[in-house]
């Protein structure tokens, strides 16, 4: 097959969404398929981002995919914007031949509802309250559209894929629940052989609140005071150091290492020298750092978020609880640290666990779930 994959990030290899999106590229290409990219540059008129999104990006995505196809004919087209709902309304009438999916790195409407349902974001001011409404309807808006009109759903977790096909009802075979995968970076190497030792903490990604900032701020410093020696490392936006450093600094002093994004090879070396990585995430489409930290030897103290509990099975590969849960994670956190041998056992099982997922699985189930919608539609 010979897909047109289109997605609205940098084409960065050593970033979340567009680096799942290269890896799955470079695997399905692998396999034999034609695979070609189109990256909507975030620009236009409009300067606010958010209205930009709404109002300029659906028209641009379909003029770009529209050219694209005069250019070439894909069996498959596979974009991860929502917005796209333009060209999945318009396009398939002008090209019958080809299937138009969309892929899901965290659907906003599930994301809407989970702020409101967690309260995890800071209170807005009145006049950002309404702003941020009017916006969430918008997207709430394209989702729907996209949904409905799009020929097939991708969705990296099972929460995500379910929330997906219920709330639009949907046909069970138009959502794929498929998972992604490791590198061979992260898949090559001995397992650990764990030291029984006080567990030191690590954190990995951007540091806001649906990731668990606040929760964070609120339950590390006071174990840094009931467990004199613990240590803390993050690895976060350079924005986020300072604060860092502000607010962890007195309880944790020299027991404080924070650093800002760092290449793969680094971050392999980071993930080595830790027991537990956190894993607070309130909402994830997919958790790439709990899987990576994982097939590292990492025993992972997280929410049920971002496809962990697909992948791991709790107390035995994993120690989490319902995002949400935030009494439930300082329970796992501390039970982990006055627990070094649980911790151990974890991270041996979770390492066997999370290196049985490579990329070349996510392009075979990719491949799989296209032929098979293909197939359904009498496409061939």
């Amino acid at each position: 097959m010979r897909f047109l994959v289109a997605a609205q990030f940098a084409p960065d290899p050593n970033s979340g969404s567009a680096g799942s999106v290269l890896a799955v590229g470079d695997a399905l290409a692998a396999r034999g398929h034609g695979v070609d990219y189109e990256w909507f540059a975030d620009e236009g008129v409009v300067p606010h981002a958010a209205l930009r999104r709404h109002f300029e990006t659906p028209v641009r995505q379909l003029k770009a995919l529209s050219s694209r196809l005069k250019q070439q004919d894909y069996d498959v087209v596979l974009v991860s914007q929502p917005q796209a709902y333009l060209a999945y309304e318009l396009l398939p009438r002008h090209h019958p031949r080809t299937l138009f999916l969309n892929r899901t790195h965290g659907w906003e409407h599930r994301l809407l509802l989970a702020e409101k349902r967690l309260g995890y974001e800071p209170v807005k001011a009145a006049s950002r309250r309404v702003l941020s409404g009017a916006s969430g309807k918008m997207a709430v808006m394209a989702c729907w559209r996209t949904a409905r009109a799009c020929h097939g759903v991708i969705a990296p977790s099972s929460r995500c894929a379910d929330f997906v096909r219920d709330t639009y009802s949907l046909p069970a075979s138009k959502v794929g629940f498929i998972r992604y995968g490791l590198g061979q970076d992260f898949l090559e190497g001995a397992l650990v052989e764990p030291a029984v030792r006080m567990p030191r903490l690590l954190f990995v990604g951007s540091y806001l609140w649906r990731k668990g900032a606040g929760l964070m701020e609120d339950v590390l410093p006071r174990l840094a005071q009931r467990h004199p020696g613990l240590e803390l490392t993050f690895v976060v936006n350079s924005s986020a150091e300072e604060h860092i450093r502000r607010v962890y600094g007195p309880a944790f002093g020299e027991r404080l290492r924070v650093h800002s994004w760092m290449p793969r090879t680094a971050l392999r070396q980071v993930y080595a020298e830790h027991d537990v990585l956190l894993f607070p995430s309130y909402f994830e489409g997919f958790g790439k750092t709990w899987l990576e930290g994982m097939a590292s030897g990492l025993c992972v103290v997280g929410f049920d978020e971002g496809g962990l509990g697909d992948l791991a099975l709790n107390g035995r590969d994993a120690l989490f609880c319902e995002a949400g849960d935030s009494a439930g994670w300082e329970r796992l956190l501390e039970e982990s640290l006055r627990n070094p041998e649980l911790v151990a056992r974890v991270r041996r099982s979770g390492q066997e666990r999370a290196r049985q997922r490579t990329w070349d699985q996510t392009a075979e189930d990719t491949e799989s779930f296209c032929q098979r919608l293909r197939f359904e539609r009498g496409l061939g």
